[in-house]
């Protein structure tokens, strides 16, 4: 089957066979090949074919759940919920021979808390483990809230209960690490992989060509099929010259999922032939503008507002890719995609959506700025950088004079608007960002964006206005204590009107992204957990 959202729900092309070289292609490189280090959910998925996970993300076209991976079994959940064990496969190796021990796994996990030499990947577990202010493997420690008693083995300890921990344990710095073959801030470069494909060639920035791993078996994996003979990842390509040389048929997928263009997407649309090879899906993302705190006079709520105020929300969406096709419009924070959305508006703009002038007006002479201020505004190319040059003509309209400063796509959440030294050091009081959910919770999207105790100092922050807000960590806290959901659900709604009464998040639109497959791609479906093609399970028809 394939035609138009053929793969959003189901799956296109599903007949695959093995053979082949699937060709990517991406505008910019990956955050890391570091299991510990990524965070872009494209990477996240690139590297499903390469590492094995504790659990892991299964293949379900509607239902985002997580089934074993390296475990035998979910989590044993013990000790009033404070203690999880896992239960590791026997058979499974390294692409060296070695076989993959609990150890393997836990040496991994500890690598997690060495955030002065490997900062950009998700910290839950420096939060929730009961670690006793362990700093990480390289300081001759052993974690005491993650013990191996034997080699099939593995059990944490936690400092609360936490009913999504299997979640976590799906996420890539679960991923095995062999000890020995650790080589620290430089491991990235040649990570000892454990999935169906290993690397053969990675060029930083330019090219990466992924083969088979001969020691990987396919009876101890329950989710990948590994139809490729091999894969080829292209970097730094120009997202028109990308959208341009993806539908002529050079590269099979996007592998970025940043969504197609917008000449690319009119020419798209109106042809039929193209069409019936795109999807649209709804992806559970939230395309918003961040207000950093740390930078003048944002520190002051009443600048903060004047922006949300001025905003012309109208031409942000049509900056974005327009109503339907881009998205829809944004209120609030919580996606539709989950049961705590409410859609409610804080910062109404007018039956037009073009923004409340004489509101921002008020807040700015509230700031003491009644002739507005100069800030800047951190992007990157592409719809971002249309994004942020709108943002700045709304916003002029009431005196704030907005530069906008384009960063590097691929370190721009490493050392750019995800590095507080550089956002203080550029003054990038504003941002354009995304973001889509960890794992598809409320605690998942919000918590990393909003909760003070995962601000990252050292790079790959993502609570980037650096919100440290006493009453928002105890909601939080709460939030995850319930066992009814409708008592959940209404804390998270409370928080979501906290966070928006502090005005340190601008939502813009819940996202829809327009991808496009090659009609030779089999087994094509948009992961329901991540919105983007599951590169996986991927084969080519010839």
């Amino acid at each position: 089957m394939s035609g138009w959202n053929a793969a959003v729900g189901a799956v296109a092309n599903p007949a695959g066979r093995p053979g082949g070289r699937l060709a990517m292609v991406a505008s910019a490189d990956v955050d890391s090949l570091d299991p510990a280090r990524t965070y872009y959910v494209w990477s996240w998925l690139l590297q499903r074919t390469m590492h094995r996970t504790l659990m892991a993300f299964g293949t379900d076209p509607v239902t985002p759940t997580v089934v074993p991976d390296l475990a035998s079994g979910p989590g044993e959940v013990s000790d009033s919920g404070l203690t999880w064990t896992y239960r590791i496969r026997d058979g499974i190796r390294f692409e060296t021979g070695e076989a993959i021990r609990a150890r393997d796994i836990a040496y991994a996990v500890e690598r997690i808390f060495a955030q002065d030499t490997l900062p950009g990947g998700p910290t839950y577990l420096v939060d929730l483990l009961d670690h006793g202010g362990y700093r990480g493997p390289y300081r001759g420690q052993r974690c005491k809230a993650v013990e191996c008693p034997d080699d099939h083995t593995l059990r944490f300890r936690l400092k609360r209960p936490f009913a999504d921990f299997d979640f976590l344990m799906a996420q890539p710095n679960t991923a095995p690490v062999p000890v020995h073959h650790d080589t620290r801030e430089d491991y990235g470069k040649a990570p000892v992989c454990s999935g169906p494909y290993r690397i053969h060639r990675y060029r930083v920035g330019h090219f990466l060509h992924l083969v088979r791993n001969p020691m990987w078996d396919r009876a101890t994996d329950p989710i990948r099929p590994a139809l490729p003979d091999d894969m080829t990842v292209t970097f730094g390509v120009d997202v028109n010259d990308l959208d341009t040389r993806l539908i002529a048929g050079e590269f099979h997928i996007d592998v970025e999922g940043r969504g197609i263009q917008h000449a690319a997407r009119d020419a798209i649309l109106a042809d039929p032939a193209l069409r019936a090879q795109a999807d649209n899906p709804a992806t559970g993302f939230l395309q918003y503008i961040t207000v950093q705190t740390c930078v003048p006079p944002f520190d002051n709520v009443h600048a903060r507002r004047a922006v949300f105020y001025a905003s012309d929300k109208a031409a942000l969406l049509e900056a974005r890719g327009g109503d339907g096709v881009g998205g829809s419009l944004a209120t609030s924070l919580i996606p539709p995609t989950l049961p705590s959305h409410t859609g409610h508006d804080r910062y109404p703009s007018g039956a037009d959506r073009t923004g409340d002038l004489a509101a921002a007006r008020a807040e700015l002479v509230a700031a003491g700025l009644p002739d507005g201020f100069e800030t800047v505004i951190a992007t990157q190319p592409g719809k971002f950088e249309l994004v942020a040059r709108t943002l700045a003509t709304s916003l002029a309209r009431v005196g704030i004079r907005a530069r906008v400063k384009v960063l590097d796509t691929a370190s721009y959440y490493r050392s750019g608007l995800g590095h507080p030294d550089t956002v203080r050091a550029l003054g990038l009081g504003l941002g354009v960002t995304d973001w889509g959910a960890d794992y598809p919770t409320e605690y998942g999207f919000l918590a990393p964006l909003i909760d003070g105790r995962q601000i990252k100092y050292g790079g790959g922050n993502f609570n980037f206005a650096e919100l440290d807000d006493p009453l928002v960590r105890r909601l939080v806290d709460e939030a995850q204590a319930p066992t009814d959901p409708a008592d959940r659900h209404r804390l998270w709604q409370r928080i979501e009107e906290t966070i928006m009464e502090r005005a340190v998040m601008l939502p813009m639109a819940h996202d829809r992204t327009l991808h496009y497959r090659h009609p030779d791609v089999t087994g094509v479906y948009v992961h329901p957990a991540f919105g983007l093609y599951d590169i996986q399970a991927m084969g080519l028809a010839r």
